[in-house]
């Protein structure tokens, strides 16, 4: 984990006795997580959009859907903030980067089973909201102009997925303390 070695190693001290802040310690951390999910979500949409242009020859592509260059660009972006202050939240819980990476994986894996017990069990759409990979994929429908998944308003896995950022950001603000360094 990224903040999880800082914190095994006693690293923030070190950090902060430069002039360095909260913010800046954050952001990057950050820009790493940030670098290697655009690689994976960024990349791959705009050069489709490029090869089809290219293979096609022409423009009715992109004018039958002009809204899908910023379709890529914005769900990109959103699912790379939501992934970048998901690992950060992880990251800063423990000092064991072991724990963390599989906790990580689990909490993710672990909703979309809870999903599909109660979905299977009683099945009623909105326990798609106790997935993470339900909830992006609702929210991709609406960046995507296409028919939700589930029937379940986009909006409320908007405000789920949000929430949990929020709440990944308290954590972090209370977790990573700058440290004064006194002379």
């Amino acid at each position: 984990g990224l903040i999880s070695d800082d914190l095994k190693h006693n690293s923030l001290q070190l950090y902060f006795a430069r002039p360095l802040t909260k913010r800046g310690y954050l952001l990057g951390k950050a820009n790493v997580i940030v670098f290697f999910l655009l690689l994976l979500t960024l990349v791959p949409g705009l050069v489709f959009i490029i090869f089809k242009l290219l293979f096609a020859g022409d423009f009715r592509f992109l004018a039958s859907y002009p809204w899908l260059p910023l379709s890529v660009i914005g769900y990109s972006l959103f699912v790379t903030g939501f992934f970048c202050s998901y690992t950060l939240l992880f990251s800063s819980l423990s000092k064991n980067r072991r724990y963390v990476s599989i906790l990580i994986f689990a909490v993710y894996l672990f909703s979309d089973i809870l999903f599909g017990f109660f979905y299977e069990n009683y099945k009623k759409p909105a326990f798609a909201l106790l997935s993470l990979k339900a909830n992006l994929q609702q929210v991709g429908s609406w960046f995507f102009r296409l028919k939700p998944a589930y029937a379940v308003p986009w909006y409320w896995s908007l405000l789920i997925l949000l929430a949990f950022g929020i709440a990944a950001s308290i954590v972090l603000n209370k977790k990573v303390r700058g440290v004064e360094v006194v002379k």
